[in-house]
């Protein structure tokens, strides 16, 4: 049986061992969460741009955005074929709400319900952007509100003995400051039995505003990235950091047709009075500018920042940006957001199914100590089969490899790294094996061979220590199964 059928009857017997019990519904969840999208969380401080990474990714004004903490309830967005808001409670039932839409943006109604009784929002909405990826909002960590940061660590898990309710997570940093760091150490799981650098993605966000949203910004952004992307403590925390400006990707992807014949528009004044307009955000707001009326131009800023409006002016000034599609292509390519999809496709999306397997385990493992109050045996024997799957997975002993060797937990060369990370990473075996692409069947038992050889030299070195030892047999392992499926094919 291979890994995701033994976990998927190892949830089944959790289902049926917990029937009628009080917790039937857990198992249940537990159920529809592995058969459901890999659940990724955004996460990150107050005004980090959380909200706004999730309207740009989604592909609508959703999430609420303003200048105060808009998020104060974990708030979960997956696709329904229907439009619902439910609260769901600390007692485990639920309450349909009622809402709107404000400028895009859902306004919601708690009506009534006590904020102290809430758990989480649950909201579906039919967007086929969310039908692989459940995308997850939480308060801002280091907030004023101390219940609000307590909601994102309980969500997630952090200093806990136990899995995350996330697969996966997307940390928002304006820059790295040392609330950050603490925060990706805390969900970084030392114990390498969770969660790992192999889903944690960090994003430099409102990259734009670096400078005074100069026009240089996004191209400072990617240089202070790579800065970070080369800091051997950073990585040992997340796979990897790029940079992000969110409210373009979402101004881009709802860009209105008024909104782009003002900026045309204010595109056409004079010399003198243009370059005055793109001093600042006060001279671009002042209400003397004759050119636009001033609400107009406030609400061009609330979209596009100052950055995004130097740049759709200069552009449209130049002749290179005329239509409403075109300045949304424009802002789009210039936010980051196709990168950012890129590596959540890349860095995530082949490794759905063993991260959401692992997720499904170490809640079912959680659960067996609740039923043990009730049920010893059948709690026994959920824990064995667990320990089992986690021991003999190849899959789970991969993620384990990887998360080993870029949390630098043991001491490998920069080569070991990269041929591990490549190694446990998507792809074919070419790929996985860093030969040519075309290489044959007799290239690529070779090269498994060889890396078979190499590393069990590792393994067996007596000054190897035991987890030196534990990576290098799972190499092993990863190579003998190419070789394997090679030779079968």
């Amino acid at each position: 049986m291979d890994t995701q059928s033994a976990v998927v009857a190892l949830v089944d017997s959790a289902v049926r061992l917990t029937a009628d019990g009080p917790l039937a519904a857990e198992a249940h969840a537990i159920r529809e969460r592995l058969d459901g999208p890999l659940r990724v969380a955004i996460a990150g401080r107050v005004k980090a741009g959380k909200s706004t990474l999730l309207n740009a990714l989604v592909g609508e004004r959703l999430a609420p955005t303003d200048a105060g903490e808009c998020t104060r309830f974990v708030s979960t967005y997956h696709e329904g074929l229907g439009y619902a808001v439910l609260a769901l409670l600390k007692d485990g039932s639920t309450r349909p709400l009622t809402f709107r839409r404000s400028e895009g943006a859902l306004e919601i109604e708690l009506e009534g319900v006590d904020s102290a009784s809430m758990d989480r929002l649950d909201v579906a909405w039919p967007a086929s952007t969310l039908r692989r990826m459940t995308l997850i909002d939480t308060p801002g960590l280091a907030s004023i509100n101390d219940e609000n940061s307590l909601r994102t660590r309980e969500f997630l898990a952090l200093g806990e003995d136990r899995s995350s309710d996330a697969d996966a997570v997307i940390y928002l940093m304006r820059h790295l400051h040392r609330t950050d760091a603490d925060f990706l150490d805390a969900f970084l799981d030392r114990s390498v039995s969770n969660v790992s650098p192999v889903n944690a993605l960090a994003v430099l966000s409102r990259a734009d505003e670096i400078g005074a949203g100069r026009l240089d910004a996004m191209d400072s952004a990617k240089r202070i990235a790579e800065r970070y992307r080369s800091d051997e403590d950073l990585r040992a925390l997340c796979g990897t950091v790029v940079p992000m400006a969110g409210l373009l990707a979402e101004t881009g992807q709802t860009l209105r047709e008024e909104e782009a014949a003002a900026l045309r528009s204010l595109a056409t004044l004079p010399d003198e009075a243009f370059d005055s307009l793109l001093l600042s955000a006060d001279r671009f707001a002042d209400p003397a500018v004759e050119a636009v009326g001033v609400e107009m131009r406030r609400h061009l800023l609330a979209r596009l920042g100052m950055y995004g409006v130097r740049l759709a002016l200069t552009e449209m000034r130049a002749g290179r940006v005329t239509t409403a599609s075109d300045l949304a292509t424009l802002l789009l390519e210039a936010s980051g957001l196709q990168e950012l999809r890129r590596l959540l496709a890349e860095h995530f999306m082949p490794r759905a199914q063993q991260l959401k397997a692992r997720s499904a385990v170490g809640a079912v493992r959680r659960l067996s100590r609740r039923l043990a109050a009730t049920d010893s045996g059948g709690a026994q024997e959920l824990d064995a089969e667990a320990e089992r799957i986690e021991a003999s997975a190849r899959e789970f002993a991969e993620l384990r490899l990887a998360h080993l060797a870029l949390s630098r937990a043991i001491r490998l060369s920069p080569e070991e790294t990269e041929e591990i990370t490549r190694l446990t990473g998507p792809g074919d075996a070419p790929r996985r094996l860093g030969i040519e692409a075309d290489a044959d069947a007799s290239a690529v038992t070779a090269a498994a061979l060889a890396g078979i050889e190499r590393w069990r030299g590792r393994a067996e070195d007596p000054l190897s220590d035991r987890l030196l030892v534990e990576a290098a047999e799972i190499v092993v392992r990863s190579y003998e199964g190419i070789y394997v499926a090679t030779r079968a094919a």
